[in-house]
């Protein structure tokens, strides 16, 4: 009688073992939460959609032209 007490409790957790498993793989990336960020640093991103012709549109020869590169923090600050 102890055995099949035993199987039961062995294929009961291996069947919740296997469940688990889909679950975590089924789950879709995008709705899991963002980890925050950490204090002091990092690089962040975040992905803009923009229409290409407004963005075509907007970044005129001359614009290129007088266009200065974004600050970026040095390594130490």
């Amino acid at each position: 009688m102890k055995r099949s007490g035993i199987r039961v409790l062995v294929v009961t957790a291996g069947a919740a073992a296997a469940v688990a498993t889909i679950v975590a793989l089924r789950q879709d990336p995008s709705e899991s939460p963002a980890s925050p960020p950490e204090p002091g640093g990092g690089t962040s991103t975040s992905e803009v959609q923009q229409d290409q012709h407004d963005v075509q549109e907007h970044w005129t020869d001359r614009r290129m032209k007088e266009a200065e590169p974004a600050p970026m923090p040095h390594e130490g600050d």
